[in-house]
């Protein structure tokens, strides 16, 4: 782990010590619509610790900004991110971390409003297997949501931190979805780190066993040694600059989503989410859902030191963050957050 934190010590660095100006302009009133309406999201997968956006669509959250949201359905975060890029999806749902990778490419995207304070994953072994902990796995076939992605990034930092290295196991790529599943009981992997209901499916189906457990916020603190907010909406500075009433109205819809989803019970979120989200299980999503409750975010700020643990996380993993200039500032904004908060906050 030396190794790492010298990663980090360097690239931190580097960074730049000015902060891009900023680029809210949060100061519209209720009767000013958005730019852009119709609006087209791009989601990494419908899974439950993604639920704070699926709230605000589905109880008319966004509609009540002035808002048509679509919502299409990816495999993974980087083919969301590739959909935002290339302006198939007007923002994305996915990781923060995303937006880190590409400002070391020099491309400007931003967070704009979170809702994961730590991303719930769960790293499962298949049933009967003998591994105890991370280090035993040197070897093992592990399912990651695709090459790039953040449980790949994250499991390369889990092995790092218990002495291994990338290059003692073999990341296979098996989606965000059934996919998963499948992998595990067709012994296609011995291990996978997942989201929540596939870990709930996997280990209540007696298929796998749970060897780390990162479905809470205390949980996940342990687990990667500070906060990992995870999950994000984000899109690119171009569009941010030209639609911010827009951006602005996502963002109250989300944050108030958040607050909704601080006091609800599990059979009410069940009972509010569409049925093609929830499954053919409900009981199990709702169990789900209780699982990673307080990896939700409460408010739906970006914090520096979260920012901070995220790009320790992603500089194990990817060579350009460990000699790139990255201005954390310039990948996130709170400025809109701390608008809705003014209109949604505590009371």
């Amino acid at each position: 782990m030396k190794s790492a934190a010298r990663v980090l010590t360097l690239a931190l660095s580097v960074m730049s010590s000015s902060v891009m100006p900023s680029i809210a302009l949060a100061q519209q009133t209720p009767q000013q619509a958005p730019e852009r309406p119709n609006l087209h999201l791009g989601a990494a997968a419908a899974v439950v610790s993604y639920v704070a956006p699926y709230i605000a669509q589905a109880q008319g959250y966004f509609k009540d900004e002035g808002l048509d949201v679509s919502i299409a359905n990816f495999q993974s975060g980087v083919k969301t991110m590739q959909a935002v890029l290339g302006g198939s999806a007007d923002a994305g749902i996915g990781s923060y971390g995303h937006t880190i990778t590409l400002a070391a490419k020099g491309q400007r995207v931003r967070a704009f409003v979170n809702y994961l304070r730590c991303p719930g994953y769960s790293l499962l072994v298949r049933k009967g297997s003998t591994v105890a902990s991370i280090r035993d796995l040197k070897g093992a076939k592990i399912g990651v949501t695709s090459p790039g992605s953040s449980t790949h990034q994250s499991l390369n930092y889990l092995m790092i931190k218990a002495g291994l290295t990338p290059t003692d196991y073999t990341p296979v790529s098996v989606g965000n979805s059934a996919g998963s599943v499948a992998a595990v009981k067709n012994g296609k992997i011995d291990a996978t780190i997942v989201v929540e209901p596939l870990a709930s499916l996997l280990v209540s189906g007696g298929d796998a066993t749970m060897l780390l457990d990162m479905r809470t916020d205390k949980g996940s603190v342990a687990a990667f040694g500070g906060p990992y907010p995870e999950g994000s909406l984000y899109a690119t500075d171009d569009f941010i600059k030209a639609n911010p009433k827009t951006i602005q109205a996502m963002t109250n819809a989300v944050v108030r989503a958040n607050k909704w989803l601080q006091t609800a019970t599990a059979r009410q979120v069940v009972d509010a989410l569409p049925k093609e989200f929830v499954g053919t299980e409900p009981e199990t999503f709702a169990r789900s859902f209780e699982n990673i409750r307080s990896c939700l975010s409460p408010d739906g700020r970006m914090t520096e030191d979260g920012a901070k643990q995220v790009f320790e996380i992603m500089a194990t993993s990817e060579a350009d963050l460990r000699t790139a200039s990255v201005d954390l500032a310039s990948t996130y904004t709170n400025d809109f957050v701390d608008v809705a908060l003014r209109k949604y906050g505590p009371k």
